[in-house]
């Protein structure tokens, strides 16, 4: 790992530990979000608490967080005047240290969110369609559902299945499984909750 991509990660994981959940709920209503409901700093429990508008809100913000690092990556790219090794797989590296940094953010405490609409903002600038076709996954499981962790969890199983597809199943490819599998990591509770059949439902796509 060279000294331009850990400088990268790090940059990287200190835009995703920006709280903005914490920082609206304390300073428009507050409160701090992660001492209410699920104690989780993200949309889903800001739309349960504070309504959808406030939930929407931190959706776009959290989306934005995550795209910047990417687009900064491909800038410093595209002014290499050789091809880098890796880029693709660096890249993965960089979206997983800015959620990373949602999930544990060093400005709070490390007590984050669960990083998807980060980590969706990162894969949105760097594969773009298969990020699309993910989260239509996610709206159409959500509104079948209403379950944020079951849609998430799912959609990603997806989209690491068809990059993997994409790329014809080469080894690289296996970076996009860390996904899901980070997912799942950070909905233990709410797979254990689902299983009891008392999961949270979101107000994300309903008025409160």
């Amino acid at each position: 790992m060279n000294s331009v991509l850990v400088l990268f990660m790090l940059g990287a994981y200190l835009i995703g530990s920006i709280p903005f959940a914490v920082i609206i709920s304390k300073y428009k209503f507050g409160k701090d979000i992660r001492n209410l409901g699920s104690g989780n700093a993200g949309a889903t429990n800001m739309a349960r608490n504070f309504g959808r508008k406030a939930g929407i809100s931190i959706l776009i913000l959290d989306l934005l967080k995550g795209a910047i690092p990417p687009l900064v990556y491909i800038s410093y790219l595209n002014l290499q005047t050789t091809t880098i090794p890796n880029s693709q797989f660096d890249a993965f590296l960089i979206a997983y240290a800015t959620g990373l940094g949602h999930i544990y953010p060093v400005f709070a405490n490390f007590k984050g969110g669960k990083g998807v609409a980060t980590l969706l903002g990162s894969m949105l600038i760097l594969q773009t369609p298969l990020a699309l076709i993910g989260l239509l996954a996610f709206v159409g499981i959500l509104l079948f559902s209403n379950y944020v962790s079951l849609s998430s969890i799912l959609s990603a199983l997806l989209f690491a299945f068809l990059f993997n597809w994409k790329e014809s199943f080469h080894i690289s490819a296996f970076v996009a499984w860390g996904f899901p599998a980070l997912f799942i990591f950070t909905h233990r509770s709410n797979i254990q909750r689902l299983i009891k059949g008392n999961e949270n439902k979101t107000l994300l796509l309903k008025k409160k």
